[in-house]
């Protein structure tokens, strides 16, 4: 039996690495290239132990790892040890946006190769090259490091979104947790046109000046198809649209939801900016079947927002985006940050205050990270307020803490105001308590108090009419799986 383990393990080309239990399109867009191309793909998640020990017995060729910056500290851990055990036996790549901006990652101890940009067509030649015993040192898009040298080579010109295989969504077919989720992610596009300084999207564009138009539509007969493929092998309740740009090309936005509301027709969710959310546009939306919507405020403060962050937003623009997203009924949540260069206890209060008047079902708030090569680390470290662009280990997650915090006088306050956040925007009259309570050093019970009203009013929303037992089951395995995420 042992020796039959061995044997089928060798023949895993590549097995990927992820931090979260949701779909991610990244991944299965990459394994639906390779799968195409004859090779064999899987998936796994964990602790960084769980991890180990899931490599160390498929004993992959390739191992990727998707890396963000925060999580990049437990990918290169990983990468490190079980270079460590297998050596030559196995190759590490590790691709994103982390290793996009920050190429001095192919230094990293356990590292072979960094990915840059978009990932198909690179990591396809480079299983070709290790198929055929050829060498891969010049593929574009990807950073070598070889017996002792770098081989750094350049950015190659943008795919055609249409031209790529549908998402690979069987590869994860042995995480029950994912696989049975009756919400299904899907993309019309990649890249965003916007110039929010907090964002990577300016600095991608720039990489890829010359090499094609950043921002790419799929046609509407080919996102349909997907589609009409997903909704019959799958039977999913609801589809999640991650686009950046989804109600951007008007023209584009009409003639999908007709397709969609005539051939799929189930729920949908989606994300869009609040200045494009006319009410023609949300009537069309809600027509079609959206149940819904998330859009970014980031900071209730509009010298931040539009001088800072350069969201060029203004609060009418975002509360009458909350009307009438009311007036057809949809559901929405708001995006929101903590943390922000020139921010201060008063400001996080603009931001609460906001969703107080706009009234989302749900308030997200995150930990501001400073991201390499972004407008606003740049003026993080101009202003002093950190020394170097880094997200520490411990803050991996976007959710506890920064390194702006961990210097800020009102820090503290801050990230308690944020736990309880959305409790206010709740019961607004609890607000002259929660000035008190941020005084009060009971901090466990605050980021309690965040994570039980997220599970409540909106992660159980997420999956259109999921049941109780659905939603109950879901908090608990998150809550069980909480550690793997650091």
């Amino acid at each position: 039996m042992q020796n039959k383990t061995i044997t089928e393990s060798k023949k895993l080309d590549m097995l990927f690495v992820q931090n979260y239990y949701e779909q991610m399109l990244g991944i299965m867009q990459i394994s639906a290239v390779l799968k195409q191309n004859g090779f064999t793909t899987d998936v796994i998640l964990g602790t960084k132990e769980d991890i180990v020990k899931k490599i160390l017995a498929k004993k992959p060729r390739v191992v990727g790892f998707y890396c963000t910056t925060g999580f990049h500290h437990k990918n290169l851990a990983i990468a490190k040890e079980i270079k460590k055990m297998l050596g030559d036996e196995i190759l590490t790549v590790v691709g994103g946006p982390h290793p996009t901006f920050v190429p001095s990652a192919i230094e990293a101890a356990g590292v072979d190769i960094i990915c840059r940009g978009e990932g198909e067509q690179a990591v396809l030649e480079l299983m070709k090259a290790l198929r055929d015993n050829k060498d891969y040192t010049n593929i574009k898009n990807l950073t070598i490091k070889k017996e002792g040298k770098i081989y750094e080579n350049d950015i190659s010109p943008l795919c055609n979104l249409d031209d790529l295989p549908f998402a690979d969504r069987e590869i994860y077919k042995n995480i029950e947790y994912i696989y049975k989720n009756k919400r299904y992610e899907a993309m019309l596009s990649r890249g965003c046109p916007f110039n929010c300084t907090f964002c990577s999207a300016a600095a991608f564009r720039k990489i890829y000046e010359g090499k094609g138009d950043y921002t790419r539509f799929r046609s509407v007969p080919n996102v349909i198809k997907e589609l009409r493929d997903i909704k019959k092998r799958y039977q999913p309740t609801c589809f999640f649209f991650h686009d950046d740009t989804f109600v951007f090309k008007r023209n584009y936005l009409y003639e999908f939801l007709m397709a969609y509301k005539k051939e799929i027709n189930i729920p949908f969710a989606c994300l869009i900016r609040a200045d494009l959310a006319t009410d023609e546009t949300v009537k069309l939306l809600k027509d079609a079947g959206c149940y819904l919507i998330s859009f970014g405020i980031e900071s209730g403060n509009e010298n931040i927002r539009n001088t800072v962050l350069k969201k060029n937003l203004s609060n009418e623009k975002i509360l009458k985006c909350a009307e009438v997203l009311r007036k057809y009924k949809i559901p929405f949540a708001t995006f929101n940050m903590v943390g922000l260069p020139d921010e201060n206890l008063k400001e996080t209060w603009d931001t609460v205050d906001i969703n107080v008047k706009a009234k989302p079902n749900w308030a997200w708030f995150s930990v501001y990270q400073t991201l390499p090569h972004t407008e606003l680390a740049r003026y993080a470290l101009e202003k002093k307020y950190l020394g170097e662009v880094d997200v520490a280990e411990t803050d991996s997650s976007f959710h506890e803490n920064s390194l702006i915090l961990k210097n800020h006088s009102e820090g503290k306050k801050m990230l308690r105001l944020k736990n309880m956040a959305n409790l206010i925007i709740k019961i607004p009259i609890l607000k002259p308590v929660v000035r008190i309570a941020l005084s009060l050093p009971f901090d466990s019970i605050y980021s309690l108090i965040d994570k039980l009203l997220y599970f409540v009013f909106y992660y159980s929303k997420l999956t259109y009419k999921s049941g109780l037992l659905d939603r109950i089951h879901s908090a608990f395995f998150i809550a069980r799986h909480m550690k793997e995420f650091k």
